[in-house]
């Protein structure tokens, strides 16, 4: 009777595991308004990614993204600079039907000075090395330089081959622009953080 319910246990554990949780759904690239839907996704967790894509000044392209959860990116918040180009994301994981529900805009940007400075440079059209004498001062979590040239479709679909160096944070190096949600990466040629 001890191994029955034992037994009973396990397959309760079991199938607790698949059941699926509700979560917001729904894809805006270049909007901040986005028409939601529910899906079901395995497990608990549910996922809110917002990316800003700014060049210059007055150019602001946003994005969101929401669905089942990604558990390696929850909780990560990335940042990058190049000339007049600034690169942000961050992921909001919870727990729980439909808790998906965050407000879009990202927290503010620490422009703090933070003694780091990179090579920066931006070349349109060409995957070869983009040089430069300039330097950028990297300011808030972004430690790193980087150098990176891919072939992208940019915020607005446009197809386009840049090569750029600039400053970036850990988990821009973690991910390796490779989840972002704004900028679909179609080649990448290299990438050094």
């Amino acid at each position: 009777m001890k191994n029955l319910g034992a037994l009973l246990c396990m397959i309760s554990a079991l199938v607790g595991s698949v059941f699926s949780y509700k979560c917001h759904s729904c894809y805006c690239r270049n909007s901040t308004t986005c028409n939601e839907t529910e899906i079901e996704c395995i497990g608990s967790q549910c996922m809110t990614a917002c990316q800003y894509f700014n060049i210059g000044e007055n150019n602001t392209f946003k994005t969101i993204y929401r669905g089942c959860a990604n558990e390696t990116l929850c909780g990560t918040k990335g940042s990058a600079m190049v000339t007049n180009m600034k690169f942000r994301f961050n992921v909001f994981c919870c727990t729980g039907h439909l808790c998906n529900n965050q407000s879009y805009e990202l927290p503010a940007e620490n422009v703090t000075i933070n003694g780091v400075k990179c090579p920066s440079s931006l070349c349109m059209g060409t995957l070869e090395e983009c040089k430069s004498d300039k330097e950028v001062n990297c300011t808030g979590s972004m430690d790193r330089c980087l150098d990176y040239r891919a072939k992208v479709i940019n915020p607005v679909g446009v197809v386009e081959e840049y090569s750029n160096k600039g400053c970036v944070n850990s988990d821009c190096c973690l991910h390796n622009f490779g989840n972002t949600i704004g900028i679909q990466e179609i080649h990448r040629e290299y990438l050094k953080c």
